[in-house]
């Protein structure tokens, strides 16, 4: 047993600028592939060393930054073993019999499913297995469980599969646990986020304990049986059976699910699956102008409107083009629906997104699929087959040229003609026909000039962005004296824009199975998804703020193009309702997330993106920021968007900080902290003062009293202070001492003499929160009675 590892090695996240890695020298990465390996980095981890895992590298933000050691639980490089395997010993092996009776008596045609895996899991792969028929004849299934129990008719028939998540992210690259750890979540505005679909984890912290959590019962039985839990895990193996505990709080549970890995490291999470199905997608193209009202009526047709009689939809995106059209006036709107639809008999997309089994894959020990995570989106097009425009010009970036290419020879017939050959993309951009732009036709044909110049001389790109970013320089040109010259780069630019987004939100039906219609990713694409940022923002759908934002990033844009940038990139809207989970981002019955993507290789789109978070962090929108993306919190801000605050206590955060209080002996076992949760104050913020007495409580007049305390088990920047009063109100002592220690006075007064021990601690970044409070803390005091 042991795990490799690395030391003084490159650390970078998957969209960042490859030429320069997010940490040039990472102290220590290590690479674990059991439970044991887990037990044994967090009890034998270096005291001034501290620990993160990681899964995929996708986030954005530096929530999977570690100070020092990153566990690496899926190995992006593909080089070193990952942690994903799927599990049969809890599932079906530790569930309670009343929970499988349970399950056999009330579960109807809406069956579920449990899967157990481990946190490097990466999603494409979880969707793939759960895909697969169940082997009702075998027992280590809980198909085969089940059928053994009640027969073929009512346990084991029901519960072959195949199976599928309720809902998904638009991309299945990340690890489970990583994706879920952060909020991730999917477009269907009746499902909750992948974290919803976890009913039990299994938790490693600093220190090597271990426990398994599962929320506590509702109106059912438990899930696991004790016994069987503690046969598996709590032997000398796993550190023994006083090193492994079983939680079922509801509290702890719903703030490990969205912890951004403070708690430690989940080694496992049960998912709950549901019978796989067929979606229909719908997309058309509008105007955001004309429809931005309709997000703020759940009753409306932007929500209720269905695709054929008596479909119900479920998901809606309305992604939206932030450079303008129509005289700056209008922007398109692209609208995408999912309804489930009968399934036929051969499920279109099965083959091109998952494929056959075509081996076991030794580093992950998991099937091997042909075309699980190698693979482009899945949108079939009879009249156009393979790669869509965007993907092909990600795979090969020369192919935008070809789109630049099309764009001059549009505007150059325009020009030619006098203005009576008008394009769609033309006619759009200039209103009416585009008759007004005859005026710039010297300048654009100068400018068409250039771009044919630029083009000519241009070799190879290694990404889509550094190709936008020359023609977005010769198009845009600020400082140039000619007004009809920037007139007319702005004109050339929007007709690009207009132009490569009502290619990629043309209006498309078909239909597909679950996870080839939600997970859009292109796992072929070689230059798009590098040197990314990325913010999204959560609003009440129903709050007018939500169009309020998307309005400011627009006019934000219009701004920038007479500067001489501009955004490429795109804003989404998606929809989802409330999640259980504390720290989740989900915070509404119908919550509105706004995405916003750029390639921060075009100058301008890091710009919009520095705008669209600090309008987010403003207190007047009512917005949250996800965890996994751009994250730019302090601790203030987490408080007032999650609760407890020094002065207002309690709330979301404040039920979150208790649960990680309890798994961390109050914050002494700082294992899993990191300068961002330090940042935004995801860290125990209380001290405790225990172990606290003085006796006697009644003494005669100079007899001897000795007061005790014990403030080992806080965070190590805690202070306690030791106050005794004297009945003529003389402090006797008043000051700093040990965190844990015995003081003995001599009561030579009569009356009562006052006693204090208190423990501070200061605020987790330093920063004074808005009410100029830095320190946080417990007293307690008693009473000696001297006569």
């Amino acid at each position: 047993m042991g795990s490799d590892s690395t030391f003084d090695g490159p650390w970078t996240r998957k969209h960042d600028d490859p030429q320069a890695p997010h940490i040039a020298q990472a102290y220590e990465t290590v690479y674990p592939t059991s439970l044991q390996d887990l037990i044994a980095l967090c009890r034998d981890r270096p005291p001034d060393r501290h620990l993160k895992a990681a899964g995929s590298h996708w986030a954005l933000s530096d929530a999977a930054i570690s100070d020092d050691i990153f566990l690496e639980t899926n190995d992006p490089t593909g080089i070193h073993n990952a942690m994903a395997r799927t599990l049969t010993t809890v599932v079906p092996g530790c569930l309670s019999d009343e929970y499988l009776a349970y399950k056999h008596q009330t579960e109807g045609e809406l069956q579920t499913y449990l899967f157990h895996v481990e946190a490097g899991k990466r999603i494409h792969q979880a969707y793939a297995e759960m895909d697969q028929p169940t082997n009702s004849g075998d027992l280590s299934t809980l198909a085969g469980v089940m059928q053994a129990r009640f027969g073929e008719q009512y346990g084991g028939a029901r519960y072959r599969g195949p199976w599928a998540f309720r809902t998904l992210g638009g991309a299945g690259g990340q690890t489970v646990v990583g994706a879920l750890s952060t909020g991730t979540h999917g477009g269907d505005w009746d499902r909750p986020p992948l974290a919803d679909a976890v009913v039990a984890l299994h938790l490693v912290t600093d220190g090597g304990r271990h426990y398994w959590i599962e929320p506590a019962p509702g109106d059912g039985p438990q899930l696991t049986d004790d016994v069987k839990l503690k046969h598996l895990y709590g032997v000398d193996d796993f550190g023994g059976p006083f090193n492994f505990a079983i939680i079922r709080d509801s509290d702890v549970f719903d703030a490990v699910l969205v912890s951004v890995g403070r708690f430690g490291v989940v080694y496992s999470v049960v998912l709950s699956a549901v019978p796989q199905y067929v979606l229909h997608h719908r997309r058309r193209l509008h105007v955001w102008q004309d429809i931005k009202r309709q997000v703020k009526d759940p009753a409306g047709p932007l929500y209720s409107e269905p695709a054929e009689p008596g479909a119900v939809c479920r998901f809606l995106q309305v992604a939206v083009c932030l450079t303008p059209h129509g005289g700056f006036s209008r922007n398109l709107a692209g609208i995408t629906k999912f309804w489930e639809v009968p399934a036929p008999a051969v499920m279109p997309g099965r083959a091109e997104r998952v494929g056959d089994v075509i081996g076991l894959d030794d580093r992950t020990q998991s099937p091997l699929f042909a075309h699980a995570g190698s693979s482009h989106a899945y949108a079939p097009d009879p009249d156009h087959p393979g790669p869509s425009m965007l993907e092909k010009a990600c795979t090969d970036p020369g192919f935008i040229w070809g789109l630049l290419d099309s764009t001059i020879t549009e505007i150059a017939a325009f020009v030619n003609s006098n203005g009576t050959v008008v394009s769609e993309s033309i006619a759009a951009v200039a209103i009416a026909g585009g008759t007004g732009l005859l005026i710039l036709c010297p300048a654009l044909l100068a400018l068409l000039a250039l771009l044919a110049a630029l083009h000519n001389a241009t070799g190879d790109h290694p990404r889509l962005g550094e190709t936008m970013e020359k023609i977005k320089n010769a198009v845009l040109a600020p400082n140039d004296p000619d007004p009809a010259r920037r007139a007319a780069g702005v004109f050339v630019w929007q007709v690009i824009a207009y132009t490569v987004f009502s290619s990629e939100q043309k209006d498309q039906d078909y239909d597909a199975i679950s996870y080839a219609m939600m997970d859009t990713h292109d796992y072929l694409d070689v230059a798009c998804n590098v040197n990314v940022d990325s913010v999204e923002v959560f609003f009440d759908a129903l709050d007018d703020r939500v169009i309020a934002f998307v309005d400011a990033l627009i006019a934000y844009e219009v701004m920038q193009e007479f500067q001489g940038k501009a955004f490429f990139g795109y804003a989404s809207l998606r929809f989802s309702p409330r999640s259980r989970a504390l720290l989740g981002m989900q915070k509404f019955d119908r919550t509105c997330s706004v995405e916003v993507s750029c390639l921060r290789d075009v100058t301008g789109s890091q710009e919009l993106i520095d705008y669209a978070v600090a309008l987010a962090r403003n207190p007047n929108m009512n917005a949250i920021l996800h965890w996994g993306q751009r994250n730019d919190y302090q601790r203030a801000e987490v408080e007032r968007v999650f609760g407890d605050s020094a002065l207002n206590p309690g709330g979301d955060l404040g039920l979150w900080r208790q649960a990680l209080a309890r798994l961390t002996d109050n914050g002494r076992r700082n294992g899993f902290t990191s300068t961002f949760t330090r940042r935004t104050g995801l860290e125990v913020v209380v001290p405790r003062v225990s172990g606290f007495s003085v006796a006697p409580a009644t003494a005669s007049i100079g007899a001897a009293v000795t007061v005790a305390w014990n403030c080992t088990f806080n965070p190590d920047a805690t202070a306690v202070y030791l106050r005794i009063a004297a009945p003529n109100g003389a402090h006797l002592v008043d000051g700093a001492v040990a965190l844990t220690g015995t003081h003995t006075f001599r009561a030579d007064q009569t009356g009562t003499y006052e006693v204090t021990v208190f423990a501070t601690l200061p605020a987790p970044d330093g920063l004074p929160a808005p009410d100029g409070t830095t320190e946080r803390g417990e007293a307690r005091t008693a009473f000696v009675t001297v006569s």
